[in-house]
Formats: structure tokens, C-alpha cells, sequence
């Protein structure tokens, strides 16, 4: 596969630069340029790539999409595909751009450096890093890489999260924050962490976490020993999908009463001194800025009174919840935000000013651990599509005996035009329905049956390209069109490879990788190979209004390739992924720069063009998925080998076992 250039990679509305064929006047080629990129440019609002995918999606001169990462090359996703596949490695898969990661990391960190110096701030910015958000070592290693230059920290909250932050090199001025429950066990690492030389805070949950944190101070004489803080429950809330998150009802966090208990008990400890941080946190994906101004206030309010109690106290911990811009409206909905980083830092800047000034408190140093907006879109998901389901097959020729509502629908076909399209639609739905009930009474025959559905199809694809061009089309027959017919099966599981669209209904945008010169000829509903009812993509992103369908083209032949991507599921998929059905982890493939080394225990390293370089960790096989699920492998190979003792098979013993280093999923 050949890389694609800066010169090969255009924007939708730019003009596509094209080679003049011999034989072709120049005018016809220009005209032919202005047509593809007009053609692209419609397709990209189509999907609303425009919006979402704009600071770093791009179309090549063929139409396919190109991801054009900051300081990487730009990768034609069609043409990466396709090679792929010609290596054996087929799909799913997903392809991950670290300098993304870097990329969000300083943007997070000038937003706050440039409000800082617009207001005089007295205090500095931390970003930590959440561990939940997203494992992988691809990732950690991105993040812990450029931590130094951005000055990050991590966040842990578990004792395996812990035992990874602390197999991190310590970096002075990086924090080590611990979140959630701890027990003893918990508290030790902390303190062994310390002791490492991280620069650790447990952050407090409960009242009997400060105490267990003062009998582990007590048990061994520790050489260096973790600072503490504290989880506020704040009365303000987030808003969109986490909202509960915040408020008084929320699961974490310290009331007021608390704080002060917590506070009193630190200081007949000898210990207060320690108390250096104050965290709260009002939800993941928080759509509207207005809600995070209220709930800054308040913590910083709280802030400002403690650290009269609490001299040492120095650290404002805003948690996460930068909400990330899935659909490309830039407004409250659920899938986006209306705000940017920049917005999100001045806010937060200015607030903590205000609410430390009317007190005369010390302005704080402001700690931030938003995951989802640093890591959500360096990652694409991409599986090829199969076979259109629902699909028109051709209609029997008019019978003697043939029933009078089919008849109807028949010439209903043939007479639809614009002038009767309401009038026509609205009988043709009777006539369907009529002669379904007729048929579940034992009226109606399963040839007219099918006659009736094969009519009624045809009947609404006429319908909807009549009224396509209409200015203000019939409201009911746009409903009604508005509901996908057909549905396209994917090669990969939902619940593995986006499991938040069907958990909580996260929409993710998403778009073919190719053929964004044609226009899309079926609305589909995306549904996967799991045996399962909710393995089906229902709703789309669109800076518009979410799509309840998505356009996309039906295959030329059936080996053709058709490549679909959903993109930003960089954050939380990866952790979250389940294996229903035994649809294990997919491949991953990481854009490398060409000096970097391979980090992931098994991969590869994949040149695949000039200065093109991919480091590929092939997924789970059936052996490794039902060996995770307890099975002994190497028993169920001496029972299938008994087996082919007494009987002979067609494809052999060697064909089955070889199954078993198979990826799970479709494969022709």
C-alpha cells in the first residue's frame, strides 16, 4: 500500500486534483474534478464528517478516507484495508494514531496555560491521566511517554491500576492520585508507592478510609509516606448520560459534616499537614458548560473554607468529565458539547478566581482527569460488510387466480407520481397490512403473501425517490421512509468492539471508507454476527440530528470489499468490551513513527510504504478465547483426536484443529 501524501489528501469542498487522460480537453477533466469534489463534499456532510471528523478526517482522490494524525503521515483507511487483507489479517480490527493522544493532551494543557495568563492566575495546571478510561499498553505508553513535556500524572482506582501506575518511571512535578475504595491492602501500595519515589494523594472516599489510612501510617516505619485529599459531594450536577453521577444522590464523596470529621480526625492525628487536595467529580460526558461553571464554584468555595483548617491544602482536583463532540454539533445533546477546551479552561480559571478571592484564600493548583476527551478519538473501528439483508427480490408475473390487494398494489406501482405520492403511499400501506391479516387468517396465500412485500418495497423506493426532491416533502411519508428497511451484517460483535452502543446507547460516528464519490443507494441498520437481538446499531451521529439509519452503498459483486469505520471509540471500548459469543479481542493496528520500537508482546512490525509503519498485535484466537473461559485446550484436542479415531471426517483432523488458532470471527 502506498502512502498518501499531502497532496493526494484533500479536504471535501476542496477542488481534487486529477491527471488529464489523453484524449480529454482540460475543461471536461476540470469539470470532472469540480463534480468528484462536489460529490465528496456532499457525502461528507452526508455523514457529517464535515463536523466531526474535520480536524483530522480527509477524502483522497478516489473517495476514500484518509486520517491525517498531527505529526504522522496521512493514512488512506480503504487502502490500509485492503492490504490487510491481502496479508491475511482481516477484520475487525482497530486502528489506533497515538499522536492524537498527544495531540489532546497539549491542547488540554495550552487551554489552561493560555487562561492562566489571561487572568493573572496565581496557581498552575496538572492533567492526570484515568487509567479506567482506557488500559491498553498502547495507550498508557502514549500517555506515560508525554508526560514529561505536558506534565501529566495517573490516576488509579484499583490495585491493579495501582501496580501499573507504580511500574512507571517517578517524575517530579507528576502526581499519583488514588481513587475509589481502598482497604488496607490498598493503602499499602499507596504507601510502597510513595516510598518508589511517586509523588502519591489517596484520595479519601468514606470516613472509615482515614482511618484506615492513620493505622497503616502507624504499622511500619515508612520512609516516605502518601499525602491525602479528599472527595467532595457536591449538591451541583453534571448533565447529559452521567448526570447522577454528581449531586447529593451520587455514589462517591464526602458531605459537608464529613469533610469537617474527616479534617478534625487528621488533626488529632498529627497529621493534617498531609492533607494537601480537595477532588469532586460531577460526571463523565458533561454536555453544558453552564453546569460545570455552577459545580466549580462550589468546589472551589469549599476549597477556599478548608484550607483555613487545612494549611497545606494546595490542590483543586476538577475530576473528569470534559465531554467529547461524538456527533459535531457543538451543542447539549447527550452525543456532544457545547464547549470547547479552551472554553472549559477559561471557565474553570475564572471561577476558582472569583471563589478564592471573596475569601482571601490561595489560589490552587488545578488538577483535571478527563480521559474520554484525550484518548476517545485516536482509535477507529473498522469491519467490512457482508450482505444486505431485506434485499428486493424479483416479483412473480401477475397470476389468473391472483388476490385483488396484490392486484391493487401492482397497479399502485404503476400509476405512483409526484401529483398522487400521498394519496397512493398511504392505500399501498393498507393494502400491505390487509393482506397480512388476511394471510394470518388463512385468506391468503404465502405466494401472494410475498408478492405483497416484494410490491410494497418496490412501491416505498419509489416513494422515496419522488420525494427526495421535494422542498417540503408529506410529513408522514418522511416519518415513515425514516425507519431503515434493510440491514447490513458487519464482521464484528457490538459488545465487543463498541460495547456502549448497546449498554447506554452511546452513539459513535460512523462512515463507510470508501465510494464517498457515489451517492448511497440503501438506509441501513447495522447488525452484527452475534446471536443476540441487541447486536444491531440503531442510532447514528450526525451534527444534525443522531440518524436512525445509515446511508451506504450496496457491493458492485459480491467479493467486493466495503469497508465500515466507526470512529472515537478510543475511550472506555477497549476496557469495557465483553466476549458474547466467545468474540474475543480484535487486532490491533498502531501507527508507529519508523525508529520506534514494537511494545506489545507478540506483535509485529509491518512496513507497509514509505515512512508508513504499523506495529500489529494480532487478536484472540478460539483457543485463547476458551482457554480465558476455564477449558482445558490441550483435553478438548485429545477428545476431537479420540474422535477422529473411530470416524472418518471430510476435511481431517489437522483442518479442525487447526480451527482452534483461527480468529473467531467471519472469515470469507
Amino acid at each position: 500500500m502506498s502512502q498518501t501524501t499531502e497532496a493526494e489528501v484533500v479536504k471535501p469542498a476542496a477542488p481534487v486534483a486529477v491527471e488529464v487522460p489523453v484524449g480529454i480537453e482540460p475543461d471536461a477533466s476540470k469539470r470532472s474534478a469540480q463534480a468528484q469534489a462536489l460529490a465528496v463534499e456532499t457525502s461528507f456532510k452526508r455523514y457529517g464528517i464535515n463536523r466531526w471528523g474535520s480536524a483530522f478526517i480527509r477524502a483522497s482522490n478516489e473517495g476514500h478516507l484518509v486520517f491525517a494524525a498531527p505529526n504522522s503521515p496521512a493514512v488512506d483507511l480503504f487502502a490500509l484495508s485492503q492490504e490487510l487483507a491481502r496479508r491475511g489479517i482481516r477484520t475487525p480490527y482497530v486502528v489506533r494514531f497515538p499522536t492524537m493522544i498527544e495531540n489532546q493532551m497539549g491542547t488540554l494543557k495550552d487551554g489552561f496555560a493560555k487562561a492562566i495568563a489571561d487572568n493573572s492566575y496565581e496557581g498552575k495546571h496538572i492533567g492526570v491521566y484515568p487509567l479506567k478510561v482506557n488500559q491498553r499498553r498502547s495507550v498508557v505508553d502514549t500517555v506515560v511517554k508525554a508526560r514529561e513535556k505536558f506534565n501529566y500524572g495517573l490516576e488509579a482506582g484499583s490495585k491493579p491500576e495501582l501496580l501499573l501506575a507504580m511500574a512507571q518511571p517517578p517524575l517530579k512535578g507528576s502526581l499519583l492520585v488514588c481513587n475509589g475504595y481502598k482497604d488496607r491492602e490498598f493503602m499499602r501500595m499507596a504507601f510502597h508507592a510513595a516510598e518508589l519515589g511517586h509523588h502519591v494523594i489517596i484520595v479519601l472516599e468514606s470516613t472509615r478510609e482515614v482511618r484506615r489510612y492513620l493505622d497503616v501510617d502507624q504499622e511500619q516505619d515508612w520512609t516516605a509516606k502518601p499525602e491525602v485529599g479528599m472527595r467532595a459531594k457536591l449538591y451541583s450536577r453534571g448533565s447529559g448520560r452521567w448526570q447522577s453521577s454528581g449531586g447529593e444522590s451520587s455514589k462517591f464523596g464526602l458531605t459537608t459534616n464529613e469533610l469537617l470529621a474527616v479534617v478534625r480526625e487528621l488533626t488529632n492525628a498529627g497529621a493534617v499537614e498531609r492533607l494537601s487536595l480537595l477532588h469532586f467529580h460531577i460526571g463523565s460526558q458533561i454536555t453544558q458548560i453552564k453546569r460545570i461553571k455552577t459545580a466549580v464554584r462550589e468546589g472551589a468555595r469549599i476549597y477556599a473554607e478548608l484550607q483555613q483548617l487545612a494549611p497545606q491544602l494546595r490542590y483543586l482536583d476538577l475530576g473528569g468529565g470534559i465531554g467529547v463532540d461524538y456527533d459535531g454539533s457543538r451543542t447539549s445533546y447527550p452525543s456532544s458539547a457545547n464547549y470547547s477546551l479552551e472554553e472549559y479552561a477559561s471557565q474553570v480559571v475564572f471561577e476558582v478566581i472569583e471563589a478564592c478571592r471573596e475569601v482571601g484564600a490561595r489560589q490552587p493548583t488545578l488538577l483535571t482527569e478527563s480521559g474520554r476527551v484525550v484518548v476517545a478519538n485516536h482509535a477507529v473501528t473498522i469491519a467490512d460488510l457482508r450482505e444486505v439483508q431485506g434485499e428486493l427480490l424479483p416479483v412473480p408475473e401477475p397470476s389468473e387466480d391472483e388476490h385483488r390487494l396484490v392486484h391493487e398494489l401492482r397497479s399502485t406501482l404503476e400509476s405512483l407520481n409526484i401529483k398522487n405520492v400521498e394519496e397512493y403511499f398511504h392505500d399501498a400501506i393498507d393494502y400491505r397490512d390487509e393482506c397480512l391479516q388476511l394471510f394470518s387468517r388463512g385468506y391468503l396465500s404465502l405466494q401472494d403473501r410475498a408478492s405483497a412485500e416484494g410490491l410494497f418495497g418496490r412501491i416505498r423506493n419509489k416513494v422515496e425517490k419522488i420525494v427526495e426532491p421535494m422542498p417540503h416533502p408529506p410529513e408522514e411519508i418522511v416519518d415513515f421512509l425514516g425507519k431503515a428497511h434493510q440491514k447490513y451484517l458487519v464482521n464484528f460483535s457490538i459488545f465487543q468492539s463498541i460495547p456502549d452502543a448497546w449498554s447506554i446507547d452511546q452513539v459513535f460516528p460512523a462512515a463507510p471508507l470508501s465510494r464517498h464519490g457515489e451517492k448511497p443507494t440503501i438506509n441501513a441498520q447495522i447488525v452484527d454476527i452475534t446471536c443476540d437481538s441487541d447486536g444491531c446499531v440503531e442510532t447514528f451521529a450526525h451534527p444534525d440530528e443522531n440518524m436512525p439509519y445509515l446511508p451506504l452503498h450496496e457491493r458492485r459483486t459480491p467479493d467486493e470489499k466495503y469497508y465500515l469505520g466507526f470512529f472515537m471509540t478510543g475511550a472506555y471500548q477497549d476496557s469495557l468490551a465483553n466476549v458474547h459469543n466467545l468474540f474475543a479481542r480484535c487486532h490491533e493496528v498502531i501507527l508507529r513513527n519508523p525508529d520506534d520500537d514494537m511494545v506489545l508482546p507478540g506483535s509485529e512490525r509491518v512496513e507497509l510504504g514509505e515512512n508508513l509503519t504499523f506495529e500489529i498485535k494480532m487478536g484472540a484466537t478460539c483457543e485463547d478465547v476458551l482457554s480465558a473461559m476455564d477449558f482445558d485446550v490441550e483435553r478438548m484436542i485429545r477428545w476431537l483426536r479420540d474422535r477422529h479415531l473411530a470416524v472418518e471426517t471430510t476435511l481431517g483432523e489437522s483442518w479442525l484443529l487447526g480451527v482452534l488458532q483461527s480468529y473467531p470471527y467471519l472469515s470469507r
